[in-house]
């Protein structure tokens, strides 16, 4: 049976119509959202932005989706988030966004709480298989809800070149575990949250969406559509269908197509309403538009190009640079994703286990996907940088930026 995966438009800004629409057409509710049932509306609030500007959830959005599961009179509904908590860089405060982005007083227009999932109590989860995290830490909001709706804005992703519904997702970790996530390899770790932890439905807002580094208002793209499915895998796909982003260059999509039982790639989805082909555009990955600050530095790309090395190479090259060996990077070759057809000129690193064939070429980091500390070591060798340094750099600017932000940060 495929997944139904529903396009519609929004007419007029009438978010309220076009969701109840996109969600009638990808099957409804009903059969979801029970009387005794406990709901949890979850948008994306990861910046400080005011809704509409594509790079958080639009309010109207996350108000619509919350009257639609109120109609069905479930036992409780609330709206819950967890701010992004710093990675390279400062921590957020939920409690300001949730204000900030309307999202607030949507909750209070329609009297239901808002819940600052940082804070939340932490409930471990056993990973069974585990990759990266074999526990890890869940709002117990999360955990004791019966629904779970992700109600993610349409966006490129600097380590995972694409964040919809199921990335959506790692806003329901407590405080400090999603930074424990990114320092164990995020990519691996989504795979790990996903094997245990998905939303029931989502609802993606795609009014204006965000290409490149979701700078406001260069990389917004008007789209004015929402997508709905039951399965935010398959609705992730058909997401990435109309950035131009193939979900295969997506680590964590990737790996769970892979699955059996999960959806493979088109021929297992059915789209309905407003055609995918019509809308479809091609969005400016993340990746790129970071590596415009560093133009001396190369990356030859194959097909196998993915977010897993992505991630990796964002923190290396970056701190890299911050140690001061920027000029040292000028001309370097990075290889990447199996890339065919080399002509190799200066100093050149390997990177990830798909490139295998290009081994001889320079220092390789192995791996699906590579660690950090592996992908920074190679570039410090084919430079002649110092590692050791570049990592003590690289730490105490973590250590300064999280403790100058820890008050925004609980759990």
């Amino acid at each position: 049976m495929k997944q139904r995966v529903s396009i519609t438009r929004i007419a007029n800004c009438d978010f309220d119509s076009a969701v109840r629409e996109a969600v009638e057409l990808a099957g409804g509710l009903p059969e979801l959202v029970k009387r005794d049932s406990k709901v949890v509306v979850k948008p994306n609030l990861a910046r400080r932005a005011l809704s509409g500007s594509g790079a958080i959830t639009d309010a109207r959005a996350t108000e619509a989706v919350t009257r639609l599961v109120l109609d069905l009179n479930p036992a409780s509904v609330v709206i819950a988030e967890g701010t992004a908590v710093g990675y390279d860089d400062g921590a957020l405060s939920t409690e300001e966004i949730l204000s900030m982005s309307g999202t607030r007083a949507v909750a209070q227009r329609l009297g239901v709480p808002c819940v600052n999932l940082n804070c939340d109590e932490p409930v471990a989860v056993e990973v069974p298989e585990p990759r990266a995290m074999d526990r890890i830490l869940v709002a117990k909001t999360i955990l004791e809800s019966d629904v779970v709706i992700s109600v993610p804005v349409l966006k490129t992703h600097n380590r995972t070149n694409a964040t919809i519904s199921l990335k959506n997702m790692w806003g329901c970790l407590v405080g400090t575990e999603k930074r424990a996530g990114h320092m164990l390899g995020i990519n691996n770790a989504l795979v790990d949250y996903f094997s245990v932890l998905r939303p029931s439905y989502a609802v993606i807002d795609a009014s204006v969406a965000m290409e490149g580094l979701w700078r406001s208002p260069e990389d917004a793209r008007m789209m004015g559509l929402i997508l709905a499915g039951r399965d935010a895998l398959a609705a992730d796909v058909v997401g990435c269908a109309l950035m131009g982003i193939h979900p295969y260059s997506v680590f964590y999509l990737r790996e769970l197509m892979a699955r059996p039982g999960e959806v493979r790639d088109f021929s297992d989805i059915e789209v309905v309403g407003e055609s995918l082909e019509a809308h479809a555009q091609q969005f400016r990955p993340a990746f790129d538009v970071f590596m415009d600050r560093y133009p001396n530095v190369r990356i030859v790309a194959g097909p196998s190009f993915c977010g897993g090395c992505v991630a990796e190479l964002v923190s290396a090259v970056r701190y890299v640079h911050d140690a001061g060996y920027g000029e040292s990077m000028k001309d370097l070759t990075i290889l990447v994703g199996a890339p065919e057809d080399v002509e190799i000129e200066g100093a050149v690193v390997v990177i990830g286990e798909c490139s295998a064939a290009h081994e001889e070429s320079g220092p390789m980091a192995l791996g699906c996907p590579p660690a950090e500390d592996d992908v920074l070591t190679v570039i410090c060798d084919a430079i002649g940088a110092d590692a050791s340094l570049v990592m003590t750099v690289r730490d105490e600017n973590r250590r300064r930026m999280w403790d100058a932000t820890s008050e925004n940060v609980k759990g």
